[in-house]
């Protein structure tokens, strides 16, 4: 891993990056005749379905899709709970937009299903789909290759390997227990928190379990993370690993980092909007500005007639953003070594 100012570079990866205009650099697309044009009069449709509106990941999209000289509509459904899915999608496929974006793990597998199950009674089979912020899109069966993925939907991964995570971590301290805080109702955790094992075994670096428990209907319970950080504390855990969880990490970063600091623990955060928002010790992310804009970069191939759907790579920006906060870092007397803070950026507290 070679490290420049501002940035981790993860060289042996091959898929997609941004200059410093914003704009993915890519090799230029073959572009094959358009299947439509759309005007002013007649601009395409796009239906984004996200969490919030106000993610990153949807900012980026709309401002790539602004300046990219395609007549769109960009419409914007908030979708909570990936549950409301079956009764939204009807009201969707009867609408007949040109191509869907989807926002995350959970709410591209309630719209476009898994690849050996496309039942189009259920999920969005006619209509092109492109996703961003997806973890592990193979191992989640949403495509069934990076490369090719074999149906009409792709997209954008956008945490780090799990090895260029670990290695980071351990440049800030050379950590022997690190503790897992996760929703195992969330299949890219389940993936992402395996792969850190995987990783964390190479390294010689034990990984405390703590995934959160279960009701009797098998609801994961946020209400027990303090119990598990609690717990990890006295399992000698040093610091606290929070992955792309939606329930953890979007919607209880305060309570981790609350909690974390109470204990003397340090914490690491592979998505960025959590980091931004709570005291969280350090982070390696891709702005999902950057990731929404090139998932914009994709939406605007299939509408333009550039590429089909089925033959789009999903790719992963190969350069991420290590993020620091200097007052998490004061109340754990854990201050970053000096090779990180020449390459961070300086996450300001509120």
């Amino acid at each position: 891993m070679s490290l420049s100012r501002r940035t981790v570079l993860t060289g042996a990866l091959t898929a997609g990056t941004l200059a410093a205009s914003g704009v993915p650099a890519l090799a230029q697309p073959s572009f094959a005749p358009a299947a439509r044009t759309f005007t002013a009069a007649k601009p395409a449709r796009i239906v984004v379905l996200t969490p919030r509106k106000d993610v990153g990941d949807v900012l980026g999209l709309r401002d790539f899709i602004a300046s990219s000289g395609l007549s769109a509509t960009v419409e914007v459904r908030e979708v909570p709970q990936a549950s409301a899915m079956p009764t939204l999608l009807p009201d969707i496929r009867a609408s007949k937009p040109d191509l869907v974006v989807t926002v995350f793990t959970p709410l591209t597998l309630g719209a476009v299903g898994r690849y050996d199950d496309p039942d189009p009674s259920r999920f969005l089979t006619d209509v092109p789909v492109v996703f961003t912020s997806v973890t592990d899109p193979v191992a989640s069966r949403v495509v069934r290759a990076l490369d090719r993925p074999g149906r009409a939907v792709t997209g954008t991964r956008h945490i780090a390997p799990a090895a260029v995570q670990m290695k980071t971590m351990l440049s800030y301290r050379r950590w022997k227990k690190i503790a897992a805080v996760y929703n195992p109702a969330e299949d890219n955790m389940v993936v992402a928190v395996r792969d850190l094992k995987e990783e964390a075994a190479r390294q010689g670096v034990e990984i405390h379990d703590a995934a959160l428990p279960r009701d009797a209907a098998g609801a994961p319970q946020a209400a027990a993370i303090p119990d598990l950080i609690a717990d990890a504390a006295r399992a000698g855990a040093e610091l606290v690993y929070i992955g792309p969880d939606t329930l953890v990490a979007s919607n209880n970063n305060a309570v981790v980092a609350e909690q974390a600091l109470a204990h003397r623990l340090a914490t690491f955060c592979s998505t960025e909007l959590p980091i931004r928002r709570a005291n969280l010790l350090m982070g390696l992310v891709s702005p999902a500005v950057n990731v929404g804009r090139f998932a914009g970069l994709k939406a605007v191939e299939i509408l333009t007639g550039a590429k089909p759907a089925d033959t789009i790579p999903v790719e992963t920006l190969n350069r991420f953003s290590l993020l620091l906060r200097i007052g998490a870092a004061k109340q754990l007397d854990l201050y970053p070594p000096m090779r990180l803070l020449n390459i961070a950026e300086i996450v300001q507290d509120a």
